[in-house]
């Protein structure tokens, strides 16, 4: 009998401390008294490691935000170093950030802790996980559900902001992540073998410098839109080919087979593979495999690409061989290129940076990018293509996949309105979602719950890759906005002969040599094949005074006379070089003697 008293007396202060989870229906959600009794919870808290005192995280414990990017060229290896950051901060603080509002939102009573109550409202791990992975945190999954047992670090009663974001810690390689992708060549040979046929006056498989200054006269009469840009769809609608060329099917697989050397089985696929921190030690494995024409697990000077000098810091033993162990020093050392990927919510915010690091940078071109968000390296006849995407645009908290599950007809959810399958998801939803504890679930507070979801999921970051082979339009378009301008098909010859690996003064279709893009942006709703990524986008000029900006409606950032607004005497005194367009220097310039500050 003493014994079945003792059991009462010890369950009793549990059986009070929070009736409202004894009965459906009014919950109090904020404490109020009995939502959490001190001296009885410890009692039967399982054995968890604590740490004494105020509970602080592992500082190692961050979001990483460094890649390094190694690019198989013809010529030789490149290792790319990426540091991806966020407007206004770093990626790790755009993290605690979105952990401070969490906590907010679960801390009802705003006391700046979570007590027993408002622990088991928290994301559990597992609903983190998906939401991270771009889908909705479903409270049914598998997993350990958080209560205070298992936030409470140091056995306090309390969880404090420490606690709560250490609870997620092993969640942060969610946070960044690699992905490769696919490039779609299917029309490589189609569009390349069309503006061949066009282009190419005496059919000898070469474009000459004659023949490319003529391509503005030949390719301009395909404007239909009459915005003087020559799109892809233009080009292709009035094929020129006849019968010549049907396809393209053997073209296109002739250009996919250009890749300058043979694949080994165990090599990055196309040349091209990004990591999450550092290069991984088997990478110095495949370089050699790549690179080595003489079958002898080694390389010379000639087979790495570098130059004499960058080749003797490497050879350790100065037998005139690279080893793979040699090679570790090119690993782990400084990066050949530095990029500076910079992610913001809009694309006039999201910026690309590249500089020569302090490894081997010989031989790798970084010409002035075309826009702010986008930089190109060279490497002999080969590119790489890096941008920063803006995140995907903001969703109403009513943009979910469960809107629908709210009538339009009531103001407020109970759960007894709950009937059906098709309410499991708000049935355990319910009581995070219900902010005040009324027990009455209103449109807004279902809005905010899901905006918290989507601005978790938002929180996760991609790099994504792939290796295509560019077709000649691609090359052309130097933009990047799916369009070929007027300067565009002028200076076709000058930047074009650069890249043609043969060395003579005419183009050939060699010059189509395997290429690599790179795209940081957000993972929520999933990252446009970064192969197309640039072509699908058609990025507003920042630049220049208003008037030119509003005048150059195809965005190509220059104004022509049909664009231009004004009279043609004010057009020729703006295109002071005679040349049919208002370039910026020129606007710029006009701006400075004509309009001084005052």
């Amino acid at each position: 009998m003493r014994t079945c008293l003792l059991l009462l007396l010890l369950l009793t202060p549990l059986a009070v401390a929070d009736p409202g989870k004894l009965e459906r229906g009014v919950r109090q959600y904020t404490p109020k008294g009995d939502a959490f009794a001190p001296g009885t919870l410890p009692f039967f808290r399982s054995e968890l490691q604590r740490q004494a005192g105020p509970f602080k995280r592992d500082p190692s414990a961050t979001v990483q935000d460094t890649y390094e990017v190694l690019f198989l060229a013809r010529t030789r290896p490149v290792r790319i170093r990426v540091v991806t950051t966020v407007a206004g901060g770093s990626l790790n603080e755009r993290f605690e950030k979105h952990l401070k509002d969490l906590f907010a939102a679960f801390d009802r009573d705003g006391d700046g802790s979570l007590n027993r109550y408002e622990a088991e409202l928290v994301y559990a791990r597992s609903e983190m996980a998906q939401m991270l992975r771009g889908g909705f945190g479903f409270r049914g999954q598998t997993g350990q559900a958080p209560s205070i047992d298992i936030l409470d670090r140091d056995g306090d009663g309390k969880v404090s902001f420490e606690e709560f974001a250490a609870y997620y810690s092993p969640e942060l390689p969610l946070m960044t992540q690699v992905r490769g992708s696919v490039a779609d060549n299917r029309n490589i040979g189609e569009i390349t073998a069309e503006l061949f046929v066009r282009l190419d006056a005496n059919q000898d498989g070469r474009l000459s410098a004659t023949e490319l200054k003529a391509a503005e006269k030949i390719l301009g009469v395909l404007d239909e839109d009459e915005d003087e840009t020559v799109s892809a769809a233009e080009l292709l609608k009035n094929s020129a080919r006849g019968n010549m060329l049907a396809g393209g099917g053997e073209f296109g697989a002739g250009m996919m087979a250009m890749s300058g050397r043979a694949n080994p089985a165990n090599a990055a696929p196309n040349g091209l593979q990004a990591h999450l921190g550092s290069l991984s030690p088997d990478v110095v494995g495949q370089v050699v495999k790549w690179y080595d024409a003489s079958k002898d697990d080694k390389l010379n000077r000639l087979e790495s690409g570098l130059t004499a000098a960058d080749f003797a810091r490497l050879d350790a033993d100065k037998d005139g061989k690279l080893t793979a162990t040699e090679l570790e020093a090119w690993r782990t050392g400084e990066p050949d290129v530095v990029v500076t990927l910079t992610f913001a919510e809009k694309l006039a915010g999201c910026k690309a940076e590249a500089t020569a690091g302090k490894g081997f940078p010989a031989g790798i071109d970084i010409p002035k990018p075309s826009t702010p968000d986008r930089v190109v390296l060279r490497v002999g006849a080969q590119t790489v293509d890096l941008a920063a995407a803006p995140l995907p645009a903001a969703a109403a908290g009513v943009d979910h996949p469960y809107a629908a599950l709210f009538p339009a007809d009531k103001k407020y959810l109970e759960e007894k309105d709950l009937v059906g399958p098709q309410y499991q998801f708000l049935r355990v939803a319910f009581d995070p979602a219900d902010f005040d504890g009324d027990g009455k679930l209103t449109r807004a507070e279902f809005d905010r719950y899901f905006t918290l979801q989507t601005k978790t999921a938002r929180l996760s970051m991609t790099l994504t890759h792939v290796t295509r082979v560019p077709n000649l339009f691609q090359l052309l378009d130097a933009s990047g906005d799916g369009k070929l301008g007027v300067k565009e098909l002028r200076t076709a010859y000058e930047r074009l002969i650069p890249l043609e690996p043969s060395g003579e003064n005419e183009v050939t279709r060699q010059v189509l040599q395997p290429s690599a893009v790179v795209r940081f942006g957000s993972t929520f709703g999933g990252i446009v094949d970064p192969a197309f990524a640039v072509a699908q986008r058609q990025p507003a000029s920042t630049q220049g005074p208003a008037w030119l900006r509003k005048m150059d409606r195809n965005g190509d950032g220059d104004v022509s006379r049909l664009e231009f607004l004004g009279p043609k005497e004010d057009f020729d005194k703006l295109d002071t070089n005679r040349d049919g367009l208002i370039s910026l220097d020129e606007a710029t310039e006009y701006e400075k003697t004509a309009r001084p500050k005052k």
